[in-house]
């Protein structure tokens, strides 16, 4: 007896190479069965899909579902869980947030997702100072697991260290098997390809995950595509060592603070100025801004949204400066090169397609995916590799990207006519329909040492056992 069928859907299960019209049986939660046809009546709810494409759910290794605390973002991140939730995606890794504070956002504004959550490092909020002690920062590993987060990630572009304490960090968090992820970026080199250049250096013998590939190819030093080469090169070098992602929104995601001064504060703004033209101070924000070139993000009736021309400038200037933008400076040369391409053997070179969304309003893996599908760059199998049972490798969570017998019914489904998520579970229960966020709340994933912190928390919890993710395999 099912708890409820997806009838006639065009399944998309490249693990058990299953790809065409089939009923996808769903019982307590996980997949039950996935057959031609299943006797309706055997369930107590059908679904009829009337050939939509059923894959396992969009696993996001970089989102922003929380800040650090005490950062310069100043808007309340929480307000991304329902918008990822309404593009499709099922599972989110809060890349850069604060695990209290997320748990928090998860109780108020919740979506049903699954999230885990990695320690943004800020010096003298979760760290110390910018010269931290070895026992300071093996502390802080620890503290941030005992709070719920999974691991730490370096904020390169926004808060960077020595080369040398960025090595540290790394080598702390893989010795607590900690997840560790970097934006690239040090006190020595910016946040682009000259900084990548530096970080096989950096990562030594350890493991890393070097976040939004796609960031350090925007032709800033060289052209998109020499960058993109090269920064393919780097991780074919680091193979063995590096779990990635990239992004596919053209728009990034900055904070246009000045300093007294009226220079800006933050490389990756810079980045973003000078790559246009623009000078890279007080002048020239309020240039790209009434320009349009860029805009301001603001919350408007629960969701973040993009405002442009005196608008922008007028609320960039209330928080004397301190206010997130976002510029377009993502080429889709470089989205296409960096999501296409693969080793000799077949295995792409960029585990995962991530958004860098949750409350940035670019939480389009999945469209764009569907729109590289459509034109014939990628398969809708390699689609699936891409969006879900890799992501599903890089984290360990050997229950979910796939449809094999007994896994987590996380699934999306996705109507080819639009390339738009339409639909997702999350074990077993919808979350979302037609564009709209159905559910509330939310599953925490944790390591074993957050276990105490959740159980009191109330969240429903899961403990993941990063000895199975490829950061560490």
């Amino acid at each position: 007896m099912e708890n409820l069928i997806l009838k006639n859907g065009f399944v998309v299960d490249p693990i058990n190479n299953v790809l065409g019209i089939h009923d996808l049986g769903i019982y307590k939660g996980k997949i039950d069965s996935i057959k031609e046809n299943i006797d309706p009546s055997s369930s107590s709810e059908v679904i009829n899909l009337n050939g939509k494409i059923v894959m396992p759910g969009h696993i996001d290794t970089h989102a922003h579902l929380s800040s650090i605390g005490g950062d310069t973002w100043g808007e309340d991140r929480s307000f991304g869980h329902k918008m990822i939730a309404e593009s499709g995606t099922t599972t989110v890794l809060d890349l850069a947030g604060n695990p209290l504070l997320m748990i928090e956002g998860m109780k108020k504004r919740g979506a049903g997702l699954n999230v885990a959550c990695i320690t943004g490092l800020q010096p003298g909020t979760t760290i110390p100072s910018e010269e931290p002690k070895i026992n300071e920062i093996r502390d802080v590993v620890y503290k941030e697991k005992k709070n719920g987060a999974i691991g730490l990630k370096i904020v390169g572009g926004y808060h960077p260290f020595s080369s040398e304490i960025t090595s540290d960090i790394i080598f702390q968090a893989n010795n607590q098997q900690a997840w560790i992820a970097l934006h690239v970026g040090t006190k020595d080199a910016g946040s682009n390809i000259l900084g990548l250049r530096d970080v096989p250096e950096i990562t030594d013998k350890g493991r890393l995950h070097v976040a939004h590939i796609n960031s350090y190819a925007r032709g800033l030093i060289n052209t998109v595509e020499e960058e993109s080469n090269e920064a393919l090169n780097l991780i074919n070098k680091m193979r063995n060592q590096w779990v990635t992602e990239a992004y596919l929104a053209e728009i990034n995601g900055t904070n246009g603070l000045c300093n007294e001064d009226g220079d800006l504060v933050f490389n990756v703004a810079i980045n973003c100025m000078t790559t246009r033209g623009y000078e890279p101070n007080e002048n020239g924000i309020r240039n790209a801004l009434l320009d349009g070139y860029g805009s301001a993000l603001v919350m408007k009736k629960g969701r973040m949204i993009l405002v442009y021309g005196e608008d922008a400038v007028e609320i960039w200037e209330s928080n004397l400066t301190n206010q997130a933008l976002c510029f377009p400076v993502n080429s889709p040369v470089s989205a296409f090169m960096l999501t296409t391409s693969k080793y000799p053997e077949g295995e792409f070179i960029i585990d995962a397609i991530s958004t860098d969304g949750g409350a940035l309003p670019r939480n389009v893996a999945i469209e764009k995916t569907m729109s590289l599908v459509n034109f014939g760059a990628l398969s809708l199998d390699e689609a699936v590799m891409k969006l879900s049972y890799n992501p599903s490798r890089m984290l360990g969570l050997e229950n979910r990207g796939h449809f094999t017998e007994g896994a987590e019914a996380d699934i999306t489904i996705v109507d080819q006519n639009i390339g738009k998520a339409v639909m997702s579970f999350v074990k077993g229960k919808m979350i979302m329909k037609d564009g709209k966020s159905l559910m509330n709340g939310g599953n925490w994933l944790i390591l074993s040492e957050g276990k105490e912190l959740a159980e009191k928390s109330g969240l429903p919890y899961e403990i993941l056992d990063l000895s199975k993710s490829k950061l560490y395999l």
